[in-house]
C-alpha cells in the first residue's frame, strides 16, 4: 500500500513539475530574447542588402527566437556605410553588415586578408576560404580590427572576381594608362601600378558618376551584386576574368565586442552558423545569379575577357603593389603578408583542387 501511494505521489510530482516547466518556458524564453540593432552598408533592394536580410532570417531561425534582429536597416536609414562601422564599435548598433574595405583610412591593410590583389592567398576561392577559416586568417583579421575598433567579425559573402565596367574598351594592358577608375581600399595600389587614376566613392554613387562622365571605368563587385545598380545602362564594355581580385570574402558582419561577450556560448555558435550559411548562400546562389545576369545583359555591352598577356601583367603589377606595401614598413602589413605567405607556400605545394 505504501508503495502504491508513493508511486502515485511521485507520478503527481513529476506531472506537476512537467506542468510548471511547460507553463513557465514561454515566459522564460520571452524574457531571455536578445534583440540586436543592425544596419547594412547597402541600399535597400541592392543584392548585398538582400544578403544581409538572408543572414537575419538565418540568425532568427537558428536561434529559435532567442537572438533576433527585428529589422536590418539599410544604408542611410540610421547612418552612412562607414559610420555604421563606428556606430557599431561604439555600441549604438550591435551589428553591421559591411566591408572591411570601407575603413581603409583607419585600417589600410584590412583588404589583404579578405581579397585585395596584393595579398598572397586570393589566387583561388579555395586558398582564400581555407586561409580564413583554417589557416588563422580570420583570427589575425579580427586582431587587426580590434587594434582600432571594438568589433569582432565573421565573413558572410564571398564573390567571384570583380568585373571592370568601362565606357571605352580595355583590350590590352596599355589601355589602363590614364584611366579614371572607381575602386576602393588596397585595390587602388594595384590599379595605380597599371597607370590608373583612382577614385574612391561608395558603390551607391558609382553609376551616377559614370553617367556624368566623371569616371572612365569602375569596379564594384560581380554581376549579381551589381544587378540593381543600373551600371548596364551606362557602361559600354565589361572586362571579365581574374583582375585585381580573383576571389574575395569582402563582406562581413561586424559585431560590437560588448554585445558579443554578453552572448551565451551556444548563441555565439549560432551566430557563426548563420554567417556560414550566408557564405554558402552567396557562393552558390550568387554564383548562379552571376550567370543569369550575364545572359540577361549579353546585348547591353561588349564582353572582353582577360587575355593571358594581360594576366601576366596583372601578376607583375601585383608584385609591385606588394613591394610598395612592404616598403612602408608598417608592422601590420608585414605581419599579415608574412602570415599569408607561410600558408600560401604550403597550399601551393600540397593542395589538390578537386573541382
Amino acid at each position: 500500500m505504501t508503495k502504491k501511494w508513493f508511486s502515485l505521489f511521485m507520478l503527481v510530482a513529476v506531472a506537476f513539475t512537467f506542468f510548471i516547466i511547460v507553463c513557465e518556458r514561454p515566459a522564460q524564453a520571452k524574457d531571455e530574447v536578445i534583440k540586436w540593432r543592425a544596419q547594412s552598408a547597402w541600399n535597400r533592394g541592392d543584392a548585398f542588402h538582400d544578403e544581409a536580410e538572408y543572414f537575419v532570417e538565418a540568425l532568427n531561425k537558428m536561434s529559435g527566437g532567442r537572438l533576433v534582429i527585428p529589422k536590418m536597416f539599410a544604408c542611410g536609414e540610421i547612418v552612412g556605410p562607414i559610420e555604421a562601422m563606428t556606430e557599431t564599435s561604439a555600441g549604438r548598433l550591435d551589428l553591421t553588415h559591411n566591408s572591411g574595405m570601407y575603413v581603409a583610412g583607419t585600417l589600410p591593410y584590412a583588404g589583404l586578408s579578405i581579397g585585395s590583389r596584393p595579398g598572397w592567398t586570393n589566387e583561388s576561392i579555395f586558398s582564400q576560404v581555407r586561409y580564413l577559416y583554417e589557416g588563422g586568417g580570420l583570427d589575425l583579421y579580427n586582431e587587426y580590427f580590434q587594434s582600432k575598433f571594438n568589433l569582432t567579425s565573421f565573413p558572410v559573402v564571398i564573390t567571384a572576381s570583380e568585373a571592370v565596367y568601362s565606357i571605352k574598351p580595355l583590350r590590352k594592358i596599355e589601355d589602363f594608362k590614364g584611366l579614371k577608375i572607381r575602386t576602393s581600399g588596397l585595390n587602388k595600389v594595384f590599379f595605380e601600378e597599371l597607370g590608373c587614376t583612382c577614385v574612391s566613392i561608395p558603390m551607391t554613387d558609382v553609376t551616377p558618376a559614370m553617367s556624368r562622365g566623371e569616371l572612365d571605368a569602375c569596379e564594384m563587385s560581380s554581376f549579381y551584386i551589381d544587378s540593381k545598380s543600373g551600371i548596364e545602362d551606362v557602361a559600354k564594355y565589361v572586362l571579365v576574368g581574374a583582375i585585381h581580385q580573383p576571389v574575395g570574402a569582402t563582406v562581413q558582419i561586424f559585431i560590437n565586442m560588448d554585445s558579443w561577450k554578453a552572448l551565451p556560448d551556444d548563441l555565439k555558435k549560432v551566430v557563426k552558423y548563420a554567417a556560414d550559411a550566408s557564405m554558402w548562400h552567396a557562393f552558390e546562389y550568387g554564383g548562379y545569379m552571376d550567370q543569369v545576369m550575364a545572359e540577361k545583359w549579353q546585348d547591353k555591352w561588349e564582353v572582353i575577357k582577360v587575355t593571358p598577356e594581360m594576366q601576366a601583367e596583372f601578376e607583375k603589377a601585383t608584385e609591385r603593389a606588394r613591394n610598395r606595401i612592404i616598403a612602408t614598413g608598417d608592422p601590420w602589413a608585414k605581419k599579415i603578408l608574412d602570415h599569408q605567405k607561410v600558408f600560401f607556400d604550403k597550399y601551393k605545394k600540397y593542395a589538390i583542387e578537386p573541382w
